[in-house]
C-alpha cells in the first residue's frame, strides 16, 4: 500500500543493497527520515528497489520510477547521472537481465546528454526512411559504446536464461529495435555485409523472443507494460485485472508490426542496397564479351544466412528450455542437472565445415540447432504406460508378441527408474497385410516421438540413410537429420520398411542399404556416423529402429543379428471390424477431418466380403467415398 509519510516507510530489513550505498544523498534517501513530497516518493522506490525481499517485477518497476524522478530531486545532471550509476551498481546483483540492461542504458544517454524518452518511444524511426531524424555523433557513440557491448549477452546466453517474464521481453524488443536502427541509420565506417549482417542477427532472436513471448513466459495481473512509452503500472498491490491475454496480444503485435518495419528498413536501405549490389556495367546480357564488372548477389543473402542459423539455434534453445520444465515438474526432488543429462543428446558436437556456395550455406545454416542438447522423450509414468499399452493391444490383438516386444522393455525400463524410451531395433515378420507398418506408426504415438518411414525395399543405394554427397545438385542431408532438425529432438522412430526386399549389391556410387544399415544400428559406430553432406559426425544412437519384412532369407545375416525377430500373423476374421474402425480414423486423419464427420459403415458386411487385410483396407475407402456420394457432405 503507499506510504502517507516517512513513518510509513518499511523498515530497513530485506536491504542489504543498502551497505553498498556512499552517497550521502542515497543515505538519506535510504533512511527516508523527514523526507516529504518527490523525495519521499523517489525514496519510496529506492528501497523497494533495493529490497530483496520484494518480488522481482515490483523492484525493476521501482527502480524504473527512482530512476525518471531522480531529476526531479537533484537538478545537477552529472550528480543525477552519478546517483543512478552507484544504485544500478548496487541493485544489480541480484536484476540481472534485459530491463536492468535498460536501465543502464538509460543513464549512459543522460550522461551522453541524449534524450531517452525520445530513443525509447515508439514513432521517432518513421520520419525518415533511414531512420531517425537526428544523428549525431553523441547518438553515434552511444550506440558503438554503450548499446552495441550492452547487448553481447543476448547472443551468448539462451533466452530461458534471459527471459524471466514478458516485462523482460518488452525490454530486449525495445534494446533490439533500437539497435537495429540505430545501425542503419547511424555512419559506422562497416562494410554493407557487416551491416546487414548485425541487423539480421537482431532481427533473428527478436522473431525468438516473439515467440517466447506468445507461448511460455509469465505475465503479472493486468499484463506486460506496453511496449512504449512509460510504463505507469501500478504496484502489484492495487487491484489489477486477471486476464493477462489482452495485453499480452497487445504487446506481441506491437512487436510485430514494429519488427517487420525495421526489416523492411533492412532490406531496402538504398546505401547497403547500392553497396551490396551494384549496378551492372559493361556489355548487355547475351553478349559474350567478357567484363570486369562485379556479379550483383543478392542484398539479402548474407542476412537470410544469418537469420536462419539463429533461428535454428533459438528452436533448439527454446526445445530444451520447454525440455527442462517438464523434468522440474515431473522430478521436482531430483537434481535438474543430472536429469538433464541423461535425457538430451547433442547430435553435432562439431562445427560443420563451411562451403562456398551460398545456398549451401543457406542449407548448413538450418542445421545449426542439432549443436545444442536436445530432448530425448520421456517415459510416461506406469499407469499411462499401461493404459496407452492395453489401448494398443486393443487396436491390435492379433500382434500381442509384437508389442510386448516393445512394451516389454518400456516396462523394465520404467520400473528400474530410468525416465527416456529406449528399446533394441525390433524386426516384424509377416505375411503381406498384417498392419505392420501401422503398429510402428502406432508405437511411436506411444511414446510420443516423430515418425519417419523409410521405404528400402527395392532401394539400390544407402543415400536415404546417409544424405547426398557436397558437389551434386541435389545434394542434402540425411531425411534422418532433417527430421530431428525440423522436430528439434534427438531422437525418432524410424521405420525400415521392407526391408527383405532392398538389394544387397552395389548399383551406385552409395553403399548398399542393408550395409550402410549395419553402422546405423550398431551403438558405438552410431555415436559417429558421418552424413555425407554435412560431413561432420553426427550421434545418431538414440534413434529407434522398427523394421518390416515378409521373410528373412534375403537379410543379410551380420545385419539380421542387430535385430530381434517378431512374428506378425495374419488377423483373423473376427479382427475384421476393429480394423475397419481403425482404417476409418486412419482416413480422416489423412484429410485433416474430425473423426465424428465420417460416414457409418456397415462394418459387418465389409468385413464379410474381404477377403484379406489389404482388400479390407480398399473396401473402406470405396464405402466411404460411396456413401459421402449418396448422401451428401456435412457443412
Amino acid at each position: 500500500m503507499p506510504f502517507d509519510s516517512d513513518d510509513d516507510m518499511p523498515q530497513a530489513v530485506g536491504l542489504p543493497a543498502l551497505s553498498a550505498l556512499y552517497s550521502p544523498v542515497l543515505l538519506m534517501l535510504g533512511s527516508a527520515t523527514g523526507l516529504t513530497g518527490t523525495a519521499l516518493d523517489a525514496a519510496r522506490a529506492l528501497r523497494l528497489a533495493l529490497d530483496a525481499q520484494v518480488p522481482r517485477i515490483t523492484r525493476l518497476d521501482a527502480l524504473g520510477d527512482f530512476l525518471d524522478g531522480l531529476p526531479a530531486v537533484i537538478a545537477e545532471p552529472q550528480a543525477v547521472d552519478n546517483l543512478a550509476r552507484e544504485v544500478l551498481a548496487a541493485a544489480e546483483p541480484g536484476l540481472q537481465g534485459p530491463r536492468l540492461t535498460e536501465f543502464q542504458l538509460q543513464c549512459a544517454a543522460r550522461h551522453r546528454d541524449l534524450d531517452w524518452p525520445w530513443l525509447r518511444g515508439g514513432d521517432w524511426d518513421t520520419r525518415s526512411p533511414s531512420g531517425p531524424a537526428r544523428t549525431s555523433r553523441a547518438l553515434t557513440e552511444w550506440l558503438s559504446v554503450d548499446l552495441t557491448p550492452a547487448l553481447q549477452p543476448f547472443w551468448r546466453e539462451p533466452l530461458e536464461r534471459q527471459l524471466h517474464d514478458t516485462e523482460e521481453a518488452a525490454a530486449m524488443i525495445r534494446l533490439l529495435r533500437l539497435y537495429v536502427l540505430l545501425t542503419l541509420a547511424t555512419p559506422s565506417g562497416s562494410p554493407p555485409q557487416t551491416t546487414l549482417n548485425d541487423c539480421a542477427r537482431a532481427l533473428g532472436l527478436w522473431k525468438a523472443v516473439e515467440k517466447r513471448l506468445s507461448s511460455v513466459l509469465p505475465t503479472r495481473p493486468g499484463g506486460p507494460a506496453p511496449l512504449y512509452g512509460v510504463d505507469d503500472a501500478a504496484l502489484p498491490d492495487t487491484p489489477e485485472p486477471e486476464d493477462t491475454s489482452e495485453a499480452r496480444e497487445a504487446l506481441l503485435d506491437a512487436s510485430l508490426v514494429a519488427r517487420h518495419h525495421a526489416l523492411n528498413l533492412a532490406a531496402g536501405h538504398a546505401d547497403i542496397r547500392q553497396a551490396v549490389q551494384p549496378p551492372l556495367s559493361g556489355p548487355l546480357s547475351g553478349s559474350t564479351s567478357t567484363t570486369t564488372a562485379s556479379k550483383p548477389t543478392s542484398s539479402l543473402t548474407e542476412a537470410t544466412i544469418t537469420a536462419a542459423a539463429d533461428a535454428a539455434r533459438s528452436a533448439a534453445a527454446d526445445a530444451l528450455f520447454a525440455h527442462e520444465e517438464t523434468l522440474a515438474e515431473r522430478f521436482p526432488l531430483q537434481p535438474l542437472d543430472v536429469l538433464v543429462a541423461h535425457t538430451t543428446c547433442q547430435l553435432i558436437a562439431e562445427p560443420i565445415p563451411a562451403m562456398s556456395n551460398r545456398e549451401d550455406r543457406l542449407m548448413l545454416a538450418a542445421y545449426e540447432g542439432l549443436r545444442y542438447s536436445l530432448p530425448l522423450a520421456l517415459l510416461p509414468e506406469v499407469a499411462e504406460l499401461e493404459e496407452r499399452l492395453t489401448q494398443l493391444h486393443a487396436e491390435f490383438p492379433w500382434a500381442t508378441r509384437a508389442i510386448e516386444a516393445v512394451a516389454g522393455e518400456l516396462r523394465a525400463r520404467r520400473r528400474l527408474g530410468a525416465v527416456s524410451v529406449a528399446w533394441a531395433p525390433v524386426l516384424l515378420v509377416g505375411p503381406p497385410g498384417t498392419g505392420k507398418t501401422r503398429l510402428a506408426r502406432r508405437l511411436a504415438e506411444v511414446v510420443g516421438l516423430p515418425f519417419l518411414p523409410l521405404g528400402v525395399g527395392g532401394s539400390t543405394d544407402s543415400r536415404m540413410l546417409t544424405g547426398t554427397s557436397r558437389g551434386w545438385a541435389s545434394g542434402e542431408p540425411s531425411p534422418i537429420l532433417r527430421l530431428l532438425r525440423d522436430r528439434c529432438s534427438a531422437q525418432a522412430v524410424v521405420l525400415l520398411d521392407e526391408l527383405d526386399k532392398s538389394h544387397q549389391g552395389r548399383a551406385s556410387n552409395a553403399a548398399p542399404v542393408q550395409a550402410a544399415l549395419l553402422g546405423l544400428l550398431e551403438p558405438e559406430s552410431s555415436r559417429r556416423w558421418i552424413d555425407s553432406y554435412l560431413q561432420v559426425p553426427c550421434d545418431l544412437s538414440k534413434l529407434l529402429y522398427i523394421a518390416t519384412a515378409n521373410r528373412l532369407g534375403t537379410i543379410d545375416p551380420a545385419l539380421l543379428s542387430r535385430l530381434r525377430p517378431v512374428l506378425v500373423p495374419t488377423p483373423e476374421r473376427r479382427h475384421y471390424p476393429g480394423i475397419v474402425e481403425q482404417v476409418v480414423r486412419d482416413i480422416a486423419d489423412d484429410w485433416g477431418l474430425p473423426h465424428a464427420v465420417m460416414p457409418a459403415l456397415d462394418v459387418s458386411g465389409i468385413s464379410r466380403a474381404a477377403g484379406s487385410v489389404r482388400e479390407l483396407v480398399r473396401l473402406v475407402r470405396q464405402e466411404i467415398v460411396r456413401e459421402v456420394a449418396s448422401t451428401g457432405a456435412p457443412h
